[in-house]
Order: structure tokens, then C-alpha cells, then sequence
């Protein structure tokens, strides 16, 4: 399997790297670590310069070196992912860019500050680093949410990263998203990934980013067209039949995206 240290990360890159996919999935794995492990695991790539979020619920980090700044947010448990997303709990609040879920909200809200200090002190002022978010599950909500309010604190965002996400906010929202982060904003969705598909439409909810759609048999789709997921969904419900566990669920986890994006890796290597 390919490595980080064969897969450099493309800290200019101005289009989509899957380079820096691979990057930025570890990151976003490592999130679901403790403090004393996260440290150390970044630190072997290179990043030396960390700071650890984490206030009640929301945990994330910045890790960086000369040369990129990484914001990962960790993700939750499924259980605890449903219940922030239950009817009862879907109205919208005013957020960076537009108004977004408020649970989702909340939960930045309450590393907010802690994330913008430490973005201003690990930055090179004379030599800015490229600075990239990311996270799974509810941790790519908080990515997502993070990248646009240091959009609108005037920081550039180089890319925006997320696997598992959810819809994060309203259609103006993830236009405004789109607007500022054309290019450079990817989201990844495993197959039957059921969160990806909450909160619902109908609730005025839109996803923002262009879709990197990985199907049943693993490869990464880049235009890929609703009926075609359609049938991609049916087939993996049909080949899990008698399977353990929930195809949506089992697609939701995190190591799953991981080794998609190892292989696509290996393929292209």
C-alpha cells in the first residue's frame, strides 16, 4: 500500500489532489485519537507545530510545519450523530457565509476561539503556510463550518477535504461555499453512506463541494450522474444481504475511506 512518505503532500496544489485526499483522510482518522496519540503520529509526518482542541463534545487539532497547516475535527458516534440530527433538531441558526445546522453550530461555537488563536499563532506571518480542513461524520460538518469562518476572518483556505459529511446548511449557504471555495472543496461519499444523506432536502438543507462518489467496487467516480448512484446504492444493498451489520453504517466508517483512497493510490502508482 502507498505510504505518506511516497505520497507527498501538494501544499500549492490549486485543484484536486488525491495526494492530498490520502493526506487529509489519515488526519481526519487520527482525530478519533487521544491528544498523547494524536501528537506524536503528526509529528512523524512532519508536522511539528500542534495544538489540541477540545471543549466538552468538539474535539479537533492544528497540526503544521513551514509549509501547510492542517485543521481536523473529530467525528461521533453514530448513535450520538442521530440524535443531534433528529427532526426535533433541524432548525438552522446564522452562521459563517449562511445559516447552518444548529447543533452543528453549537458545537463549533464552543472551539471557535480556541481554533482561530491557535491558526493565528501557527502561522508563518512573512511565509503563510497552505492551510487545509477536514474531517469525517460530523467532524466534516464542523470542517466545513471551520473553513468558512476563516474564510470570512480573511484567511485562504486551500482546501477543504471531508468524508462522511452531512449537509451542513441551507442552499445559499452551500452556494456561498461554493462560490469561495470553487476548486478547491471535495466531498467524499462511500457508496450507501446513509449520513451523508442527512438532514434532509426537504428540511432546506444543500451540500456544497464537488462529490468524489466511491462505488461498489471501490473506485473513485469524479462525474458520476444521480441515476448511476442510484443503481450503485441498490447494488451494494443487494450484495450485503447476508452480510453482518447495515450497509450504510458499515459504509460510514472512517478506516473504509481510508483504504478506498490507499487503493485508487496504488492504482494510479
Amino acid at each position: 500500500m502507498p505510504t505518506l512518505t511516497n505520497a507527498p503532500f501538494e501544499s500549492r496544489a490549486t485543484a484536486y489532489s488525491l495526494h492530498n485526499a490520502y493526506w487529509l483522510a489519515q488526519a481526519a482518522q487520527f482525530a478519533y485519537q487521544d491528544k498523547l496519540t494524536i501528537q506524536p503520529a503528526v509529528a512523524d509526518l512532519g508536522l511539528k507545530q500542534f495544538e489540541f482542541l477540545s471543549r466538552k463534545d468538539t474535539e479537533g487539532y492544528v497540526a503544521a510545519n513551514d509549509h501547510i497547516m492542517i485543521v481536523a475535527f473529530r467525528g461521533t458516534e453514530p448513535a450520538h450523530l442521530r440524535d443531534l440530527l433528529s427532526d426535533t433538531k433541524m432548525h438552522k441558526v446564522q452562521g459563517p457565509l449562511g445559516d447552518v445546522h444548529r447543533g452543528f453550530m453549537g458545537a463549533f461555537e464552543l472551539v471557535k476561539g480556541d481554533l482561530i488563536n491557535a491558526v493565528q499563532r501557527l502561522r508563518d506571518k512573512s511565509n503563510p503556510q497552505s492551510l487545509w480542513c477536514t474531517g469525517h461524520s460530523l467532524g466534516g460538518a464542523l470542517a466545513v463550518v471551520a473553513a468558512a469562518q476563516l474564510l470570512m476572518d480573511g484567511h485562504r483556505v486551500s482546501g477543504l477535504y471531508t468524508f462522511g459529511q452531512p449537509r451542513v446548511g441551507d442552499e445559499a449557504f452551500a452556494t456561498e461555499c461554493a462560490c469561495r471555495l470553487a476548486g478547491q472543496h471535495f466531498r467524499f461519499v462511500n457508496n450507501n453512506d446513509t449520513v451523508t444523506r442527512v438532514p434532509p432536502r426537504v428540511f432546506d438543507y444543500a451540500h456544497a463541494g464537488e462529490l468524489r462518489y466511491i462505488d461498489t467496487d471501490g473506485r473513485i467516480q469524479t462525474d458520476i450522474s444521480f441515476w448511476d448512484r442510484f443503481l450503485e446504492r441498490v447494488k451494494g444493498r443487494v450484495e450485503d444481504l447476508l452480510r453482518p451489520g447495515t450497509d450504510g453504517l458499515k459504509d460510514h466508517a472512517m478506516r473504509r475511506y481510508v483504504e478506498h483512497i490507499e487503493n485508487a493510490l496504488k492504482s494510479a502508482a
